[in-house]
């Protein structure tokens, strides 16, 4: 019975991405994320099996993708890959011994040098200067918008509103 990639990764304690990217680094997989192939090694190893939906129509409503089923000596075969090369060894950072940490340079974070506090009060004042603008300019527009809005009001929808009133009456609709 063949594996996937997630089923295989459980065996190694990894995710299905972890587990791709192992088989990758050993030579089973060529590719990227999301777009892997096997290599001749992998082949011995695995199927691929091509999949679509088909359901006609535009080509984003027809997915298809390809699906890799590991056979059961994927496992013992990528074990000892493993230990003939153990590749780079990566320390986290709580295994970095306390005196070489505090070989480390911290960057402390605040304004550059030569920043000029009074331009940026100046700054502060010219945003609040803008937003009163703004509302000033909001509220102008709107007392000169209501000149035109009242007479529309009056000629227009009023006059609909009835007819459409009268209109339902006739039919029993209206109560």
């Amino acid at each position: 019975m063949g594996k996937s990639a997630r089923v295989l990764g459980g065996e190694f304690g990894r995710t299905a991405r972890e587990m791709n990217e192992l088989l990758k680094e050993h030579d089973y997989l060529y590719g990227i994320p999301g777009a892997y192939g096997l290599t001749e090694k992998g082949q011995q190893f695995a199927e691929e099996q091509y999949e679509s939906r088909g359901t006609g129509g535009y080509a984003q409503y027809n997915p298809h993708w390809e699906t890799r089923t590991w056979n059961d000596e994927t496992a013992a075969a990528l074990k000892a890959d493993m230990a003939a090369d153990p590749g780079e060894v990566r320390a986290d950072v709580d295994d970095v011994p306390a005196e070489e940490a505090d070989d480390f340079e911290y960057e402390t974070y605040g304004p550059p040098d030569g920043f000029d506090f009074e331009g940026y009060e100046d700054y502060e004042l010219g945003k609040a200067a803008l937003s009163t603008a703004i509302v000033v300019g909001v509220v102008v527009g709107a007392v000169h918008l209501a000149r035109h809005v009242k007479p529309c009001w009056k000629t227009k929808v009023t006059p609909a509103a009835k007819k459409l009133r009268e209109k339902l009456t006739k039919q029993g609709r209206a109560t």
